[in-house]
């Protein structure tokens, strides 16, 4: 127990003298603290008297007033308020303000901005000439490969019967037109071959008779040939019965069109009736893709453009498409309109239902109107616009009477493409409202110009440019680097900006009353209301900034941030407890005294 005793006590003296170290070294540091704060004090006084003194004339450099260092946002999304605060931060993001002093020359008054060297040296500043260029509208979408319809047939049973044997008996098989693809055995067929076998035989046997009675047995001979080829009979195989004056059990079914068979429900010993599907087979040498196109893109679109299709599936190969229709409808759920393009796949390698990449590029005939190119006749199909002539004819594919092309519905006449006036992407500055360009006059000197633009599109190197209606004339310098550095030093002397079309006063930062700000920066501390002593906002607790206030009842007050404005007088009742006596009393005799006015 005593051991006990002994070690606790021990133990109680070892922390003592720690906890008396850490007293005496706590206030050695406060000495010395204390110590340079008094040296600082007398220092900076002892500077504010050389600088105040009656007897000592201040130096030129003294007399001229420089301009106050203020600090800004980075983000140009926060539209930040510039202060003179460099320990401010933005009210929107979060940010530590930056200087933006940038060597920023010129009057305020007028629509140009100067950069010193240095300044154009840290904003990376670069030109490049607004000239007249050849451009393309380069359009993206994907799309799915499909049948051409046009190519795609049904072969179907003329008559019933069963399936006795199958010549293509499976899916996938590349047929030839005429080739053998079903055997089929029928009574009915027995029944109208032997008509026909009879009827020639009693043809040979009037012999001598008279010319009517022949007549008759000739029109008997025709009626019973063509009651075969209703039956699907060809008019070879007819010539063989005659021949062999000899009904056949079975009948052959040939292939209306060669191309490869995609479906086959025919299976032998099946027995089918009259229009049953025994194949169906579709010629893949030519494919349609269907493109997706949203409507904003469809001005852009026209008949005989050209498309180039790649897919992820063959890389390296590339397809070029000509556009033959664009649907009249469009889609209520994808608000996208379809596009079908004509391919030619003689290799074979566009499978239906591919998924497929396609650019169309249009060039431009001027800065908003496509170029049309012009079909290869004068005259195409109805039906068919893609099958033109030079001369008037008949269609290819339905045999319709062709008509000129300029009767055709929805008829673009064909136009050339044009070089139009154009800048870099980089070049134009875009709220969604304005489009503006920096141009630069001399070396240094920079001047906004509003533009009016059209679409993105590309040179031949792929390089993006806009389109310019109005605002440049050709061969001005454009700032296409370093115009957002440019565009925040003509925010913060009040000219003629991206985000401030009428600028801001040179001098301050206006509230949405209007007046200019009251107070001045002390020299070694926070900004101070002059005959107020506010240093606080009274709503967020911060250091108030020089350019952020408002009259409230014709008093001013100021702010951290301009947030702090719109929550103030929402609810005065609730801040106005928070501010100086003195702007508190000033305030309530404003409103008094418009009581009893009232």
């Amino acid at each position: 127990m005593t051991e006990r005793i002994k070690e606790g006590r021990q133990l109680l003296m070892r922390w003592a003298t720690v906890l008396g170290l850490c007293t005496v070294a706590a206030c050695w540091a406060t000495y010395r603290m204390n110590k340079a704060r008094v040296a600082l004090e007398d220092a900076t006084h002892s500077a504010t008297m050389i600088r105040t003194s009656p007897g000592r004339k201040p130096s030129s450099h003294q007399e001229e007033s420089a301009p106050r260092q203020l600090y800004m946002c980075t983000m140009p999304e926060c539209n930040d308020t510039p202060s003179s605060d460099p320990q401010s931060r933005c009210p929107v993001c979060g940010m530590k303000r930056e200087p933006i002093d940038m060597g920023l020359t010129g009057d305020p008054s007028t629509a140009e901005l100067q950069l010193s060297e240095e300044g154009r040296q840290l904003a990376q500043v670069a030109t490049e000439s607004a000239a007249r260029r050849r451009l393309f509208k380069h359009i993206r979408t994907v799309g799915k490969v499909a049948y051409d319809e046009t190519r795609h047939k049904m072969v179907t049973a003329w008559i019933d019967g069963r399936i006795d044997r199958l010549f293509a008996d499976y899916t996938g098989m590349v047929v030839k037109e005429g080739d053998h693809l079903v055997e089929l055995y029928s009574p009915n067929l027995v029944t109208a071959q032997e008509e026909l076998i009879i009827a020639i035989r009693s043809v040979k046997a009037l012999g001598q008779g008279t010319p009517e009675a022949h007549r008759r047995a000739e029109r008997l001979v025709r009626s019973a040939e063509r009651q075969l080829e209703l039956l699907g009979v060809t008019r070879e195989q007819i010539d063989l019965i005659k021949a062999r004056n000899e009904a056949s059990t079975r009948l052959t079914i040939h292939a209306p069109i060669g191309g490869t068979i995609v479906r086959k429900p025919a299976m032998e010993g099946a027995y089918v009736k009259t229009g049953d599907a025994l194949y169906e087979i579709a010629d893949l040498d030519y494919v349609w893709l269907m493109l997706d196109l949203y409507e904003s893109d469809l001005p852009w679109i026209a008949p005989l453009q050209k498309v180039r299709v790649t897919t992820d599936g063959l890389p390296g190969h590339e397809f070029i498409g000509q556009i033959a229709f664009v649907d009249p409808i469009v889609d209520r759920l994808t608000r996208t309109i379809k596009v079908r393009v004509n391919i030619s796949n003689r290799d074979g390698l566009l499978k239906p239902e591919m998924f497929v990449n396609a650019e169309v590029f249009v060039a431009l005939a001027d800065a908003q109107t496509p170029a049309i190119p012009k079909a290869e006749g004068d005259f195409v199909c109805p039906m068919h616009p893609w099958e033109a002539s030079d001369t008037v004819g008949t269609c290819r594919v339905c045999g319709m009477a062709q008509i000129p092309i300029k009767d055709l519905p929805g008829y673009r006449p064909p136009r050339n493409a044009d070089d139009v006036l154009a800048v870099p992407r980089e070049a134009v500055l875009q709220t969604g409202k304005r489009s503006l360009v920096y141009i630069e006059k001399t070396p240094g000197t920079y001047m906004s110009t509003e533009v009016e633009i059209g679409p993105l599109a590309e040179d031949d190197h792929g390089r993006e440019y806009y389109a310019v209606f109005t605002g440049l004339t050709g061969g001005e310098q454009v700032v296409v680097r370093g115009n957002f550095a440019i565009d925040s030093q003509m925010q913060l002397v009040g000219k003629n900006s991206l985000f401030g079309a009428n600028g801001r006063s040179a001098h301050g930062v206006h509230d949405h009353k209007g007046g200019m700000p009251l107070g001045e920066a002390a020299p070694n501390g926070p900004f101070v209301a002059r005959s107020s002593g506010q240093t606080i906002c009274p709503v967020m607790g911060n250091d108030v900034d020089a350019e952020v206030f408002t009259d409230f009842h014709g008093v001013r007050v100021f702010f951290c941030c301009p947030p702090c404005i719109e929550k103030f007088t929402a609810n005065p009742e609730e801040y106005m407890p928070k501010l100086p006596s003195p702007i508190r009393d000033e305030i309530h005799r404003a409103m008094k005294g418009g009581r009893e006015h009232d």
